[in-house]
């Protein structure tokens, strides 16, 4: 996992500078997780950082695996319109 990997490399403290333009809605979000955690804003986005860092990894191979089987994949949109369609179709079958 990515986690494992980052915190072994990042035992050694190696301090990264980061500027981010956020909107006025997510910067609320974040003033409120540390309040509520109780946390500084540096370990909240850190961490954030770290778990989609993870997913992304974790999403990466199982694409890689997947198209390596010759398995067909859908984008985020063919699966919505999928769903959507299904539902319709239960719908109207008065489900």
């Amino acid at each position: 996992m990515v986690s494992k990997n980052l915190k072994s490399k990042t035992s050694k403290k190696t301090k990264v500078t980061v500027k981010l333009k956020l909107s006025k809605e997510l910067e609320k979000h974040l003033k409120y997780l540390e309040t509520v955690s109780q946390r500084p804003l540096d370990f909240i986005v850190k961490e954030a950082l770290i778990q989609y860092l993870e997913d992304a990894e974790d999403i990466a191979k199982y694409y890689k695996e997947i198209t390596k089987k010759g398995k067909k994949t859908y984008s985020s949109e063919e699966l919505n319109f999928f769903l959507e369609r299904k539902n319709l179709k239960e719908i109207g079958k008065g489900v």
